[in-house]
């Protein structure tokens, strides 16, 4: 079965990435996948932050 992390989680292991931290030290330290690690960082620099899987729509996009 598929482990689920938070958004938080998710937030935590990005900012610790962006602070500096390698993706093979992070993948080793919380045993996550190192691609798993990028995507986070890609999904986060994408949504500005928000991890969630759940979009909300804007008046501007209405």
């Amino acid at each position: 079965m598929r482990t689920k992390y938070t958004n938080e989680f998710k937030v935590t292991i990005v900012e610790l990435l962006q602070s500096g931290k390698k993706p093979k030290y992070l993948s080793d330290e919380y045993n996550l996948d190192q691609s798993m690690i990028r995507r986070w960082k890609r999904e986060y620099d994408a949504k500005s932050g928000d991890l969630s899987k759940k979009r909300e729509v804007s008046e501007e996009e209405i």
